[in-house]
């Protein structure tokens, strides 16, 4: 069955990495590493040159353009969305080649170095790329990677019967919280917890958002695409972001195994998850000993008392996959923080390779 509607973009996504993006520090599907940061937040800055180095990869395009600056050849860094976001808006790889004259728009640098985070590049065959899909043109009306306000056709399942166990995406965010991270919205830190974010300087380099590791439950933000995948005694949740996998235990053994939250954390950046089954259609999976050491780039600091509870319903006949986020961190948050988000069955997408270049 197919259910023709109206989409305001290639995938309903306001905005990473992520998967359409809004760039600015302000979606994390994309804002990997505080761009708020490490760049001036209304900067309308301009420069012109040439390509000298092209890095179309993934967690962020990165080229290097040689401008001439009062007779001084002088390298800028420009930073911009992910390899995996630009391939779902139409933007290949290579429509940028070394050698190319550009001229690329965007927020300059805070570190006093040549650095500017774009929004938009004229390339050198006149069209202009919109990095940022939400902003609009600058020098001319035909674009790239921007909205499709074009009839899309959204595809549902007539046998359901795979259940949870197939391809999902979701927008960006968290309901009625779109562009506030994950944990943006009401809620309250205890006194540890907000000093330890007002000690945060996401700009050192120990930054781990600048690296190509990432953790649970900060990948929740993001849009996927996801999938599912029924391995007996364990279910394997697969990321394309990162190239996540959380092994999910399953059977009376799992919680048995779980050690204790006190103890070393062997699990990694996604803990030790255990899932059962509530009736047929909701996965129920807890979660502790993540050594990922953050909530988001703001620096809430995720602890060793960290607990996660999430919840998997299936709804509109298999069509959807309503999503609950339960934290309990005592030592951070003062109540249990909860966010909510709906999955898509994503027929048309896999989980590809997502080949991060720090």
């Amino acid at each position: 069955m197919e259910m023709k509607v109206c989409r305001s973009s290639t995938v309903a996504i306001a905005s990473a990495i992520a998967m359409a993006i809004c760039l600015f520090g302000q979606s994390p599907a994309v804002a990997h590493h505080s761009f708020n940061a490490l760049y001036e937040v209304d900067g309308d800055f301009e420069i012109a040159g040439e390509v000298t180095v092209v890095r179309w990869v993934n967690p962020h395009v990165r080229l290097t353009v040689q401008v001439n600056d009062d007779g001084q050849a002088k390298d800028w860094h420009v930073e911009a969305a992910n390899a995996s976001v630009f391939a779902l808006r139409g933007v290949p790889g290579g429509l940028i080649e070394v050698g190319d004259s550009i001229r690329v728009a965007g927020r300059p640098g805070k570190r006093g170095r040549a650095e500017v985070l774009a929004s938009n590049i004229l390339l050198k065959d006149g069209r202009e790329l919109l990095v940022d899909e939400e902003n609009p043109p600058r020098w001319t009306d035909n674009i790239i990677g921007g909205p499709d306000e074009q009839e899309k056709v959204v595809q549902r399942r007539e046998d359901a019967s795979s259940g949870i166990f197939t391809v999902w995406s979701a927008e960006v965010g968290f309901e009625d919280d779109v562009e506030g991270g994950v944990w943006g919205g009401d809620f309250k830190l205890t006194a540890e917890g907000a000093a330890f974010r007002d000690q945060f300087d996401p700009a050192a380099d120990d930054n781990p958002f600048i690296s190509c590791i990432r953790g649970i439950p900060e990948i929740m933000v993001g849009f996927g695409p996801l999938e599912f995948v029924d391995q007996g005694d364990r279910i394997l949740l697969r990321f394309e972001e990162f190239d996540i996998r959380r092994p999910i235990m399953m059977g009376p053994d799992a919680e048995a195994n779980r050690p204790p939250k006190s103890a070393a954390r062997p699990y990694g950046d996604v803990g030790y998850s255990t899932g059962h089954w509530e009736g047929d259609d909701t996965l129920v999976v807890r979660t502790t000993g993540m050594n990922f050491p953050y909530y988001e780039q703001s620096g809430l600091a995720q602890t060793s008392d960290a607990e996660i509870v999430e919840r998997w319903t299936l709804a509109d006949a298999g069509n959807a996959l309503e999503y609950e986020l339960t934290v309990t961190d005592p030592t951070t948050f003062i109540n249990p923080v909860i966010k909510k988000k709906t999955w898509h069955w994503a027929p048309d997408r896999r989980v590809e390779s997502y080949n991060c270049v720090a």
